[in-house]
């Protein structure tokens, strides 16, 4: 930039603030404060050596030829002073009098002050701007390595970007003889290479400066890790893979990766060049279904080298670890460069995935164990689970899980695939799982329902047994596997004592292991036995004691369900089979078992509710207590859909949830213009599908995802497209799609979520959050309603208490409240001001008392606000002070 480029530069400058200054009644306000001074010191710091003071006279002369406005004389000193320290330090880039450390600063000083990069040059500013960013690195380039390096480092940041940022590191690297420790670190923390412009020109230097690291013997393991994920999400096919043969081969950052790499540099040089090599054979792009010939003919070499009982304890090992949350936080870019978020803790590593791949199908070379096999069921239920905004951890983890399991010829992976069928809810791995049931139970020949059901691990209950001078036992309460340590004077302890944990440390792991697989497994057979009310199912007398009744675990659960044995509807009362007036029943050989369904019943229903009572039976799940959904009037004229559950709001997100706990299938509508599935749910039993008709209202907007959606009619279809009479579908059938429809309008809906009082965005739906909140109950609420009247007067509170027709009214010591049974909703009486208290800031414990069924969070809900409210004037929370 000559003089003459100095100075129109700097006339345009001057000019083109005092406009901003004459359009704001000869103001300027912060950010134009901030863009004068910048400006000119640019123009100032980099004018030729030698025209500076004739420009500094020329601009404080109050005759020259600037005419200043007010606020640029009073920021022109503090102008001059930042050009004048600006000009010294590109003096001392472009002289040879400076040492390194002066240099040092000025080069920090002057990429600090660079102006916007401009990409036009259309006025003289944007032309010296241009000319500044060129000069800017040629000085850079031909600066000593030392200097360089400290610009180096200091613009390579993951997070930052800006216009130019690439070119500055372009020619600082230029002279080579950059070191990229200081860079390698800074990228272990993040999930790949690629957030910003200028990270994707360092592809080449980071893999240099890996195998550089590697060789003065400083392997970056994190670094190494991002590199690899880098290769396979970037598809980086011109880069040699040859870190995927690099020590650590598990990239760390996860707990069974952390470990694997501890145990192998833990061992002698044989036995860990051994591991070595093994582990790299293993790790491979995880995209076939199984390994061929060759790969296990290379993998029995290995495997025998290191041994296939240590290789299996090794393993067993490991697996547990799988999928837990990461130990090394990474971040990613989330919606363009420059804008970084933590990745999710359960994220798995897809360079990992590969990895395990290979060791899984390497386990199954050998013979199975529980252990084993419990571990691959964990890993796919794990790998399959999603992740708010990710979808599954790793669906093909999850696969290569459930395929090792199909592999298998033990019993306990049938198991785990009975387990998985009940509680997976990835469409994909769900599929994997029940062709895997298929053919064992073509293998067997039985139905694919026998498998399951036959499939069902006992897990030696009961289970008690002492370790130490300790003696354990695991209970079953509900749903939740619990256990129970005695001293040696037989009181219940919370935990066994330190000497018994470490003496006994494998024992214990494996008896939380069962722990966890026993409350599992009774979730999923809770939910598979619920699941059957809606089926055709029936089982000889011998099939469901073997099953259910006398099976060490289901026992736990269908002792407390009511069953049809050839006509005649009984429950475990006591210790035998009794009809609900409490006659013993024997079975007779031939008789046929079903379960017992309200709608076929209803006027035992009453009777059957008393008999819980009277024998203190909790359902597992509400049957005696369930819902009934008759066909109305309405229905009749409409005569092949219903309209019972159409013009509601719901929260896609949960609904979608809902829906796959439920057995639906779904995919999620975006507001793109493209055509979706509607919500369906199949029943195979009765040649019928049954089909909710759903539209988006509302995106989310950053990834337009519709937010809400509005609910209409409910369908049964035959085949593709054939409508089916309402009156032609099986009450039960009927019933329990309805009630499924039910529970996704109330816990999906916005009337139900108390942070939706103000009705939502711009309050369009407040008419609508007040009918679902403190309307006319469904007749899940009404059920609810029933039970409450009930319970209360057990309660201590029960003086405080009126349950009306909507609500329970509950007096407090401050004010009158009504919790409605439906939303749990509350309102401040006389003149029904709402009062919000989401459900973790009701403080009070809900009490032990008997319940007739599990499963209804909202119950529990109420008891627990009702129980809150009643003493009111000992509330500390300030969110409820404030409102009362």
């Amino acid at each position: 930039m000559n003089a003459h480029d100095a100075e129109l530069a700097l006339r345009d400058v001057v000019d083109t603030v005092r406009g901003w200054c004459e359009r704001s009644d000869n103001t300027l306000n912060e950010h134009g404060r901030r863009d004068f001074v910048s400006r000119m010191t640019t123009v100032l710091g980099w004018a030729p050596a030698g025209t500076l003071p004739a420009l500094l006279a020329a601009l404080t002369d109050p005759h020259g030829p600037y005419r200043l406005a007010v606020p640029q004389v009073e920021l022109l000193p503090e102008a001059i002073r930042q050009g004048e320290l600006l000009a010294a330090a590109v003096a001392d880039l472009g002289g040879r009098d400076a040492d390194h450390d002066r240099r040092r600063a000025a080069a920090m000083t002057v990429v600090e002050t660079l102006p916007m990069l401009a990409y036009q040059a259309e006025t003289p500013w944007d032309r010296a701007r241009r000319d500044i960013w060129a000069r800017a690195a040629q000085l850079l380039a031909a600066q000593p390595a030392p200097v360089r390096q400290t610009v180096f480092d200091a613009l390579t940041v993951p997070g930052e970007d800006s216009d130019g940022r690439g070119k500055l590191i372009k020619a600082v690297r230029s002279g080579g003889g950059l070191d990229g420790a200081v860079w390698l670190d800074r990228l272990g923390g993040q999930a790949w290479l690629g957030f910003g412009y200028w990270s994707t020109q360092l592809k080449q230097f980071t893999w240099e400066s890996i195998q550089a690291e590697a060789s003065a013997g400083r392997v970056n393991p994190a670094a190494l890790a991002t590199w690899r994920r880098t290769r396979i999400e970037r598809s980086l096919r011109d880069m040699s893979d040859e870190a995927d043969r690099m020590w650590p081969i598990p990239n760390v950052g996860e707990p069974w990766a952390d470990r694997a790499v501890a145990d192998v540099e833990a061992m002698p040089g044989d036995r860990r060049a051994a591991w070595r090599a093994l582990l790299a054979h293993c790790s491979v792009e995880a995209d076939r279904a199984k390994p061929s010939a060759g790969w296990r003919k290379q993998a029995r070499s290995l495997l025998d080298a290191v041994g296939g009982d240590e290789f299996t304890a090794r393993l067993d090992d490991w697996l547990p670890l799988v999928g837990q949350a990461r130990t090394l936080p990474l971040r990613m870019t989330k919606c363009c460069p420059g804008h970084l978020a933590d990745v999710p803790p359960r994220m798995i590593d897809r360079y990992n995935v590969g990895l395990l791949w290979g060791l899984i199908w390497l386990r199954t070379m050998l013979p199975s164990s529980e252990e084993t096999l419990r571990s691959l069921g964990q890993i796919a239920e794990r790998a399959a689970r999603k992740i708010p905004g990710h979808g599954p951890a790793s669906p093909k983890l999850a696969n290569v899980a459930v395929a090792a399991l199909i592999d298998s010829d033990h019993p306990a992976a049938l198991a785990q695939l009975a387990r998985l069928a009940s509680r997976l809810t990835y469409k994909s791995t769900l599929r994997i799982v029940e062709k895997g049931l298929t053919q064992h139970a073509e293998a067997l020949g039985v139905s694919r329902e026998d498998v399951e059901e036959m499939g069902l691990p006992g897990f030696g209950l009961p289970l008690a047994d002492k370790l130490g001078d300790c003696s354990y036992e695991l209970e079953v309460r509900g749903v939740d596997a619990v256990l129970v340590w005695r001293n040696p004077d037989g009181k219940v302890v919370k935990a066994p004592p330190a000497q018994v944990r470490k003496e006994h440390g494998d024992e214990l792991k494996e008896l939380k292991a069962t722990v966890t697989d026993v409350a599992a497994t009774l979730i999923a057979t809770r939910d598979r036995l619920e699941g059957l009310l809606r089926r055709d199912r029936a089982w000889t007398v011998e099939q469901w004691r073997e099953r259910f009744l006398d099976h060490p675990l289901a026992r736990t659960l269908a002792r407390r369900l009511i069953w049809i044995v050839d006509g005649v509807a009984c429950c475990w009362g006591g210790d035998t089979l009794r009809t609900v007036d409490d006659r013993i029943v024997e079975p007779a050989g031939d008789a046929t078992v079903r379960l017992w369904h309200p709608v076929d019943d209803p006027a035992a229903v009453q009777a059957w509710r008393d008999f819980l009572g009277r024998h203190t039976i909790t359902q597992p799940f509400k049957q005696a207590h369930r819902e009934q959904y008759l066909l109305t009037d309405a229905e009749r004229a409409t005569g092949t859909y219903s309209n019972r559950f159409a013009a509601h709001i719901v929260r896609q997100h949960r609904l979608n949830a809902l829906l796959s706990r439920r057995g639906w299938s779904y995919v999620q509508h975006r507001n793109d213009g493209a055509s979706y599935d509607l919500p369906w749910l199949a029943l195979p039993d009765w040649g019928l599908r049954a089909q909710l008709n759903v539209a988006g209202i509302e995106d989310r907007g950053d990834d337009a995802v519709f937010d809400t959606m509005g609910t209409d009619q409910l369908w049964f279809v035959r085949g593709e497209r054939t409508p089916v009479p309402l009156e032609e579908v099986p009450a039960v059938v009927l019933s329990e799609v309805m009630r499924d429809v039910d529970l996704f309008v109330a816990a999906a809906g916005v009337g139900n979520d108390p942070n939706w009082y103000d009705g939502g965005p711009e309050g369009r739906y407040r008419d609508y959050w007040s009918r679902s909140s403190f309307g006319d109950l469904t007749p899940t609420a009404q059920t609810r309603r029933e039970v409450l009247a009930g319970l209360i007067p057990r309660l201590a509170i029960a003086d405080r208490c009126t349950v009306t027709d909507r609500f329970l009214e509950v007096r407090g010591d401050l004010h009158t409240y009504r919790i409605h049974c439906g939303s749990g909703n509350i309102l401040i009486a006389p003149d029904d001001r709402y009062l919000c208290i989401v459900p973790a800031s009701a403080k009070a414990k809900e009490p032990e008392m008997f319940l007739p069924f599990e499963g209804d969070s909202r119950l529990g809900e109420i008891i627990s606000k009702a129980l809150l409210l009643a003493a009111d004037k000992k509330i500390k929370d300030p969110v409820i002070l404030h409102q009362l």
